[in-house]
């Protein structure tokens, strides 16, 4: 056996073998740079995070489980990071995500910049998986456009007064008479109220855009099960909490909930659209989705077969169904094409018009109760203030109908429901997707790059950070005291009064008295806003009263 086959990395054989060894390192250290995302120059952010695969995403998962949230570690970072921009790695092997935690910027972004700023890449992975044909995950092209048009005379004074304000107020006079029927069973122990608030919204969004039914209303379906109940095995402390128990569901109901829930599971995924197929290939998935689309496909024939035979503007409306097709027959008829009553789309709109306006207006009332609660003086005030604004249905011991509440003026009112939107948190971020390269206090951030605008951050619920005027754009400059800015001294407290100033020596509500973008703002901000509004009016009345 000669040296050379003993000892191969011996003269020639071992410089071979070192220039191998040394190729093959060079390489896997090259992917390994190639695989890291690239930090936007600028920009700050976590150091450790850049030279990790994972980038951020273990620290957000932690966090995520310890809290059952993610937008609060996003504000952390700003905060940890020391200013208003930073850069996060939150999608492995992707590009880093910009948060912007400073409200006039924010402000400017969806205001004025929207030609360099687009409806969010990411906000589509999310819902994609339910609604893929809705226009809230399009950019803006000649489709939204026509999608969005489907939906204009849903937020009219005469279909809001006519069509949703009575639909509202029934599903809430049907929650009161459910929490009645609860009260007698549980005998003065506290019960939880979360799942009879989230039935009672999807009612009343339900009722808003279908024609009634009572075999989908999900509230007088567990107040027929309460009622025939007798009583409940209670505990002998009378403060301990009873669990009552829930009566059945509708179908539609429950296939609806389980399909919005699955949006809130891969929403906090770093890859929600890929998180959406695999949910997909389950058969129950499969089969909430088959239950979906045959219910839309029925209430949409039972709307054309409701206004067969007559003329657009003739179209008797009796739900939001009607007013969609309604609206598409005139525009077909305009442009000369047939209808799309049972496009993709269509359908899209419709299933999109229950998700955006069931599960944010529930959490919202949910956290209503839970500040009114909490703060008894400002419960007793509004209490105080709505007895004495509804001084004829006192008078004659019922409650205001839908029409006295709609059209009555009440400052006090429009400032807890103000602050009870601003304060429970409800939006957590509006997103952009940068459609150029763009320049943002003073960074440049490219083209495809998502922006989030952080909505429960420094400058909206903690003081903001000091920023140098000759960071911001033009724009925004131009605006500086369009919107007023709260004092740092209780920006973090839950104050109606923050919403009211004196004027002509009256008291009077003022939507711009400061920050907030629970609803977003510009032409991409909630299409629902009015009606979102409505209902909160409706329920605060009614639940404060106590009807």
């Amino acid at each position: 056996m000669t040296e050379s086959s003993t000892f191969p990395l011996t003269g020639l054989n071992s410089l071979v073998w070192l220039a191998l060894i040394g190729t093959v390192s060079l390489c896997l250290c090259l992917c390994h740079r190639w695989a890291l995302s690239s930090p936007i120059p600028g920009i700050p952010y976590n150091k450790e995070a850049a030279e990790s695969l994972l980038g951020d995403v273990i620290p957000m998962i932690q966090h995520i489980r310890r809290t059952q949230e993610v937008a609060s570690w996003w504000t952390l970072q700003t905060v940890k990071l020391r200013s208003p921009i930073i850069q996060l790695f939150i999608r492995p092997f992707g590009k880093p995500f910009v948060f912007i935690s400073d409200f006039r910027e924010a402000q400017d972004i969806l205001l004025r910049r929207t030609k360099e700023f687009d409806r969010s890449t990411l906000f589509s992975d999310v819902f994609s998986g339910i609604v893929p044909n809705h226009h809230a995950i399009m950019k803006t092209t000649d489709v939204f456009k026509q999608q969005r048009r489907w939906l204009q005379d849903l937020m009219t004074h005469d279909f809001l007064q006519k069509v949703a304000a009575p639909r509202v107020y029934a599903s809430f006079e049907d929650l009161m008479k459910l929490w009645a029927e609860k009260s007698r069973l549980a005998e003065g122990h506290p019960f939880a109220p979360s799942q009879d608030v989230n039935r009672a919204a999807l009612d009343a969004v339900w009722g808003v855009m279908f024609a009634a039914d009572p075999s989908n209303n999900a509230t007088r379906a567990q107040f027929q099960y309460f009622a025939s109940i007798k009583a409940l095995d209670l505990p002998s402390d009378v403060d301990k909490e009873v669990q009552i128990p829930q009566g059945p569901d509708p179908v539609i109901f429950k296939a609806i909930t389980a399909l919005v829930m699955s949006v809130g599971l891969t929403a906090k995924v770093p890859l929600p659209a890929l998180a959406h197929w695999l949910l997909r290939q389950f058969p129950y998935m499969r089969k909430l989705k088959a239950v979906k689309d045959e219910f839309l496909k029925g209430e949409v024939e039972k709307s054309l077969q409701r206004f067969a035979g007559t003329m657009g503007d003739d179209i008797q409306v009796n739900c939001g169904t009607d007013e969609v097709l309604r609206r598409e027959k005139l525009l077909s008829e305009n442009e000369g094409r047939a209808p799309l009553y049972h496009s993709k789309g269509m359908y899209d709109e419709l299933f999109g018009f229950i998700v955006a306006a069931h599960e944010t207006t529930a959490t919202t009332i949910t956290w209503t109760l839970k500040m009114l609660t909490d703060y008894q003086d400002v419960q007793e005030k509004l209490r105080s203030t709505l007895h004495s604004s509804f001084v004829t249905p006192k008078s004659e011991n019922r409650p205001p109908t839908h029409q006295e509440i709609v059209k009555s003026v009440i400052p006090y009112l429009d400032a807890v429901i103000e602050e009870a939107i601003r304060y429970s948190r409800t939006s957590t971020t509006v997103i952009r997707t940068t459609a150029t390269d763009v320049q943002v206090l003073g960074a440049t951030i490219p083209k495809d790059t998502e922006v989030f605008l952080l909505s429960q951050g420094p400058s909206i619920f903690s003081p903001a950070f000091p920023i140098p005027d000759s960071l911001r754009s033009k724009s925004a400059l131009a605006a500086k005291d369009r919107i007023g800015s709260w004092d740092p001294k209780d920006i973090g407290d839950f104050k109606p009064e923050r919403w009211l100033k004196e004027e002509n020596g009256k008291v009077v509500f003022d939507a711009a008295s400061g920050p907030m973008l629970t609803f977003g703002l510009g032409p991409r901000g909630c299409f629902g806003r009015r009606l979102a509004y409505l209902e909160m009016r409706l329920v605060v009345v009614l639940l404060v009263l106590g009807v």
